[in-house]
């Protein structure tokens, strides 16, 4: 049995609920085909970074051989960082770009986070990253200067009631 969770998680950005501002900045960047490199997506629990920053991907057309989704709860040294690096120069499989998603990307140490600042740098045309997280004040400032930041905001009761509701349809 699939969870809710997952079952009912967005796959467009027409689909996300109560983040007009956040999904009116990204259609935006994508619709002038100016999406930048690093993106930061910063915001609460739960309030649909990791889900926006997945629906963009798809966007840029990064096949599925080509996204990285990096949970730095679990994997936050020098050594994701330099794996990372080592496949930037290799050119997409089955879509038009890479995208590598860190999430809890302020749970990267120190170290790997002053080693990701260089792959930010020096960002090839063809990779993305994105970066989520809920505390992005423990990321480097020298890292967060070099994002474009996307804020994602708590869900209202009104905005709550609509998924709950959507949900309570769709399992009869």
């Amino acid at each position: 049995m699939q969870e809710l969770y997952t079952k009912y998680r967005p796959k467009t950005f027409k689909k996300i609920v109560g983040q007009d501002s956040a999904v009116r900045m990204l259609a935006q960047m994508v619709k002038r085909n100016k999406v930048p490199h690093t993106l930061l997506f910063s915001g609460p629990p739960g309030c649909g970074k990791t889900t926006l920053a997945r629906i963009l991907r798809k966007k840029l057309n990064c096949g599925k051989y080509d996204f990285s989704e990096v949970n730095c709860a679990d994997f936050r040294g020098i050594d994701m960082v330099r794996d990372i690096r080592s496949h930037l120069q290799q050119a997409p499989i089955s879509g038009d770009c890479r995208v590598w998603l860190i999430d809890e990307a302020h749970k990267l140490s120190n170290d790997a986070q002053n080693a990701f600042l260089k792959m930010l740098e020096d960002t090839p045309n063809h990779v993305y990253f994105f970066l989520a997280t809920t505390n992005p004040q423990k990321l480097l400032k020298t890292i967060r200067t070099r994002c474009t930041e996307v804020v994602v905001k708590s869900l209202g009761d009104k905005n709550m009631e609509e998924l709950i509701d959507d949900v309570i349809v769709g399992e009869k």
